[in-house]
């Protein structure tokens, strides 16, 4: 039995939000080991603390960079292609669509980037900006809802977003 348009499409969604909730994991905890490496190594802190304590606390830091470590590892490797895509985004929309995936795998909400964030991070015009948006969601790789902030997004199979040509900042 041939799998529906429908059943594809729910599963690279269902795919898509575990891609996301790994990212968002493997963020969280990097910066809570960051957080962790930064106490152990506070020789105000480790004269304080009792050395059993210390030992499990570098147990606990290792263990959380092997977990970021096999995260890493599962997350699906993409090989930037150098031929578009045959009706895929252009080289301009694929940015687009790389810095919305990236932001909203970064933010703890995973909300979308305002008109704003994409001003600054491309350097571009609000007139710019919107008339991006609009020819994406016309291209049926976003969709947006009328009159509520931050409502984008990715309709576009993620395979089909290419990585962001620069590195992304909050």
């Amino acid at each position: 039995m041939k799998p529906t348009l429908q059943v594809l499409n729910d599963l690279e969604r269902e795919s898509h939000k575990l891609r996301q909730a790994n990212a968002q994991a493997r963020g969280l905890l990097v910066e809570a080991g960051e957080k962790l490496r930064a106490v152990l190594q506070d020789e105000a802190i480790l004269a304080e603390t009792p050395m059993e304590a210390w030992t499990v606390m570098d147990t606990v830091a290792e263990t959380m960079e092997e977990v970021c470590r096999r995260l890493e590892s599962a997350a699906p490797t993409k090989t930037p292609s150098a031929a578009p895509i045959p009706g895929g985004p252009t080289r301009q929309q694929g940015q687009f669509l790389a810095f919305i995936r990236e932001y909203v795998m970064r933010t703890y909400a995973g909300v979308a980037p305002t008109h704003a964030e994409f001003q600054r991070f491309f350097n571009l015009t609000p007139p710019s900006v919107n008339s991006m948006l609009i020819r994406l969601e016309q291209r049926g790789f976003i969709r947006r809802v009328p009159h509520q902030a931050r409502a984008i997004e990715l309709t576009i199979a993620p395979d089909w977003i290419p990585p962001l040509d620069r590195p992304f900042k909050f």
